[in-house]
């Protein structure tokens, strides 16, 4: 195992793989690995976020690759960035631009001398490449009033979002953007909107906010109509959630 400042890495060894086994440890489990390049390829930065918080809490589990700390680490991020890349030109991203922005980080990996600087890197990393694959998509994917209505939705989540404000920041009438945005993401307006406050607020459960300040800061008009679509959404109400994390 690599103890570091912030994060556990294990490193599964050929000569305690039988003990290591009885004890549970095996490689990062695939469906997380499926489930984190699935999030990238769709651009959320929401879901890369939640899944890098558990992989932090779990710790990784990588098989052995040199005896040295340092250079474990780098051919475990040149790894990562192999895998990551990938699924964000699978994603959308432009595989010039994709493939120059992975040049540089596994340069800027070469550089490194701490193992916690390794992780914390591929982290900051792949969240950036997640919002590259999201503004590809947006730029690419849906007219320009329908990409200024989502980049608007996605940093005033906590403001009133209501369709005459969103219609009047893309110069449409209400009408036309409510069937717009319906026909380019198959869902309404509304019920977009609620989705990302829910996905939002399951990032901000991590921290010390009550559900009470949740609700609220994020525009929902109870704290009860808030645990109620969370419940129909999630499975489980706001608090259990939280007391799982």
């Amino acid at each position: 195992m690599i103890k570091v400042s912030k994060y556990k890495i294990n490193i599964l060894g050929e000569s305690h793989i039988f003990e290591e086994r009885e004890n549970g440890i095996t490689h990062s489990p695939y469906k997380a690995e499926i489930e984190f390049l699935s999030a990238m390829k769709k651009g959320s930065r929401t879901d890369v976020t939640n899944l890098i918080n558990d992989i932090e809490k779990q710790g990784i589990n990588i098989g052995k690759m040199s005896a040295d700390d340092i250079k474990q680490m780098q051919y475990w991020a040149v790894a990562v960035f192999t895998l990551i890349t990938r699924a964000a030109i699978e994603g959308g991203l432009d595989e010039t631009t994709a493939y120059n922005y992975s040049d540089n980080c596994i340069l800027t990996i070469d550089k490194f001398t701490k193992s916690d600087d390794i992780v914390s890197f591929v982290i900051q990393s792949s969240i950036k490449l997640t919002d590259m694959v999201a503004e590809s998509r947006e730029n690419s994917v849906y007219p320009q009033p329908i990409r200024k209505c989502l980049h608007y939705i996605n940093t005033n989540l906590h403001e009133k979002l209501d369709i005459s404000t969103l219609a009047n920041e893309c110069g449409l009438s209400d009408d036309y953007l409510s069937f717009l945005f319906k026909k380019n993401l198959g869902v309404n307006l509304s019920r977009y909107i609620r989705n990302q406050r829910l996905q939002a607020s399951k990032e901000m459960l991590k921290g010390n906010y009550t559900i009470s300040d949740i609700a609220y800061y994020l525009g929902f008009c109870s704290e009860s109509y808030f645990i109620s679509c969370f419940k129909k959404e999630f499975g489980k109400t706001p608090k259990k959630y939280r007391n799982q994390l």
